[in-house]
Protein backbone atom coordinates (compact mmCIF):
# COMPACT_ATOMS: atom_id res chain seq x y z
CA UNK A 1 0.00 0.00 0.00
CA UNK A 2 3.29 2.65 0.86
CA UNK A 3 4.73 1.69 -2.43
CA UNK A 4 1.81 1.92 -4.47
CA UNK A 5 0.57 5.75 -2.77
CA UNK A 6 4.80 6.21 -3.23
CA UNK A 7 4.31 5.65 -7.08
CA UNK A 8 1.15 7.51 -7.41
CA UNK A 9 2.65 10.49 -5.65
CA UNK A 10 5.61 10.18 -7.88
CA UNK A 11 3.50 10.24 -11.25
CA UNK A 12 1.12 13.37 -9.93
CA UNK A 13 3.87 14.92 -9.25
CA UNK A 14 5.93 14.65 -11.97
CA UNK A 15 3.37 15.08 -14.74
CA UNK A 16 2.91 18.52 -13.23
CA UNK A 17 6.80 19.50 -13.25
CA UNK A 18 7.47 22.17 -15.73
CA UNK A 19 9.49 20.22 -18.85
CA UNK A 20 11.16 23.24 -20.23
CA UNK A 21 10.45 27.26 -19.79
CA UNK A 22 8.56 27.99 -22.53
CA UNK A 23 10.86 30.97 -23.64
CA UNK A 24 13.38 28.66 -24.51
CA UNK A 25 11.51 26.36 -27.21
CA UNK A 26 12.47 27.09 -30.54
CA UNK A 27 12.60 24.78 -33.19
CA UNK A 28 12.59 24.72 -37.01
CA UNK A 29 9.40 24.65 -38.59
CA UNK A 30 9.26 22.21 -41.65
CA UNK A 31 6.96 24.69 -44.04
CA UNK A 32 10.00 27.18 -44.28
CA UNK A 33 12.88 26.10 -42.31
CA UNK A 34 12.19 29.58 -39.59
CA UNK A 35 13.11 29.00 -35.92
CA UNK A 36 9.22 29.44 -33.71
CA UNK A 37 9.28 29.74 -30.45
CA UNK A 38 6.55 28.08 -28.40
CA UNK A 39 4.32 30.39 -26.86
CA UNK A 40 2.53 29.21 -24.02
CA UNK A 41 0.92 32.37 -22.95
CA UNK A 42 -2.16 32.76 -24.95
CA UNK A 43 -3.85 29.17 -25.19
CA UNK A 44 -3.27 25.73 -24.06
CA UNK A 45 -0.50 23.67 -26.10
CA UNK A 46 -0.44 20.18 -27.46
CA UNK A 47 2.96 18.66 -28.65
CA UNK A 48 2.36 15.50 -30.44
CA UNK A 49 5.75 13.86 -30.86
CA UNK A 50 5.48 11.50 -34.27
CA UNK A 51 7.86 9.50 -36.66
CA UNK A 52 6.58 9.52 -40.48
CA UNK A 53 7.32 5.77 -40.08
CA UNK A 54 5.36 4.91 -36.69
CA UNK A 55 2.40 3.07 -37.66
CA UNK A 56 0.63 4.36 -34.86
CA UNK A 57 1.51 7.85 -35.39
CA UNK A 58 0.09 6.83 -38.96
CA UNK A 59 -3.43 6.03 -37.18
CA UNK A 60 -3.37 8.91 -35.15
CA UNK A 61 -2.56 11.67 -37.54
CA UNK A 62 -6.44 11.72 -39.25
CA UNK A 63 -7.58 12.14 -35.62
CA UNK A 64 -5.07 15.50 -34.28
CA UNK A 65 -5.95 16.57 -38.13
CA UNK A 66 -9.39 16.51 -37.32
CA UNK A 67 -9.30 17.58 -33.64
CA UNK A 68 -7.17 20.49 -34.65
CA UNK A 69 -10.15 21.59 -37.21
CA UNK A 70 -12.88 21.34 -34.10
CA UNK A 71 -9.99 23.26 -31.84
CA UNK A 72 -7.59 25.11 -33.83
CA UNK A 73 -9.05 28.23 -32.19
CA UNK A 74 -9.11 27.76 -28.23
CA UNK A 75 -5.89 24.99 -28.30
CA UNK A 76 -2.39 25.83 -29.78
CA UNK A 77 -1.07 22.09 -31.92
CA UNK A 78 2.28 21.70 -32.93
CA UNK A 79 3.28 18.49 -34.56
CA UNK A 80 6.98 17.88 -33.20
CA UNK A 81 8.96 15.10 -35.63
CA UNK A 82 11.76 13.29 -34.22
CA UNK A 83 13.86 14.12 -37.21
CA UNK A 84 16.32 12.58 -35.85
CA UNK A 85 14.64 9.34 -35.98
CA UNK A 86 13.48 10.25 -39.22
CA UNK A 87 13.77 10.89 -42.86
CA UNK A 88 13.20 14.96 -43.89
CA UNK A 89 11.41 13.76 -47.63
CA UNK A 90 9.16 11.44 -45.49
CA UNK A 91 8.23 13.83 -42.86
CA UNK A 92 6.67 16.10 -45.60
CA UNK A 93 5.03 13.62 -47.71
CA UNK A 94 3.29 12.45 -44.18
CA UNK A 95 2.81 16.08 -43.71
CA UNK A 96 0.89 16.16 -47.02
CA UNK A 97 -0.76 12.73 -47.23
CA UNK A 98 -2.42 13.81 -43.66
CA UNK A 99 -3.33 17.62 -44.80
CA UNK A 100 -1.60 18.74 -41.93
CA UNK A 101 -2.46 22.49 -41.17
CA UNK A 102 -0.72 23.15 -38.02
CA UNK A 103 2.69 23.75 -37.26
CA UNK A 104 5.14 20.78 -37.52
CA UNK A 105 8.70 21.58 -35.92
CA UNK A 106 11.78 19.60 -36.23
CA UNK A 107 13.14 17.98 -33.00
CA UNK A 108 16.87 17.35 -34.99
CA UNK A 109 18.61 16.30 -31.95
CA UNK A 110 16.07 14.34 -29.39
CA UNK A 111 16.63 17.30 -27.01
CA UNK A 112 13.24 18.27 -27.01
CA UNK A 113 11.87 14.35 -27.07
CA UNK A 114 14.39 13.83 -24.08
CA UNK A 115 13.38 16.63 -21.83
CA UNK A 116 9.95 14.65 -22.48
CA UNK A 117 11.06 11.94 -21.18
CA UNK A 118 11.71 10.21 -24.65
CA UNK A 119 8.43 8.32 -24.46
CA UNK A 120 7.20 6.28 -27.25
CA UNK A 121 5.48 7.80 -29.84
CA UNK A 122 2.52 8.95 -31.02
CA UNK A 123 2.57 10.78 -27.61
CA UNK A 124 0.76 13.76 -26.56
CA UNK A 125 1.56 16.42 -24.27
CA UNK A 126 -0.82 18.83 -22.93
CA UNK A 127 1.12 21.93 -21.68
CA UNK A 128 -0.09 25.26 -19.71
CA UNK A 129 0.66 28.87 -19.64
CA UNK A 130 3.50 27.49 -17.32
CA UNK A 131 4.98 25.37 -19.43
CA UNK A 132 3.77 22.49 -17.15
CA UNK A 133 2.64 19.16 -18.77
CA UNK A 134 -1.08 18.58 -17.15
CA UNK A 135 -1.83 15.45 -19.15
CA UNK A 136 -0.24 13.16 -21.69
CA UNK A 137 -0.97 10.24 -23.74
CA UNK A 138 1.14 7.94 -24.60
CA UNK A 139 0.23 5.43 -28.03
CA UNK A 140 -2.51 5.41 -29.94
CA UNK A 141 -6.02 5.72 -28.90
CA UNK A 142 -9.24 6.12 -30.03
CA UNK A 143 -10.85 9.24 -30.85
CA UNK A 144 -13.18 9.88 -28.09
CA UNK A 145 -10.55 9.46 -25.44
CA UNK A 146 -8.43 11.85 -27.48
CA UNK A 147 -11.09 14.41 -27.54
CA UNK A 148 -12.31 13.99 -23.85
CA UNK A 149 -8.60 15.01 -22.99
CA UNK A 150 -8.62 17.80 -25.28
CA UNK A 151 -12.18 19.19 -23.66
CA UNK A 152 -10.90 18.32 -20.64
CA UNK A 153 -7.97 20.16 -20.74
CA UNK A 154 -9.60 23.41 -22.56
CA UNK A 155 -12.07 23.48 -19.31
CA UNK A 156 -9.33 23.59 -16.98
CA UNK A 157 -7.21 25.74 -18.69
CA UNK A 158 -9.92 28.81 -18.80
Amino acid sequence: MIALSSIIFVVVNNSAKPIKSPENIELKELANGNKIQVDFSKKPTVFVFFTSWCPYCNDDAPKIVSLYEKYKNRVNIYGINLLYQDDLSDVEQYVANYNIKYPVLLDETGDLHKQFGEQAFPALFFINSDGKVMDQIIGSTDFDAIESSFKIFIKNYD
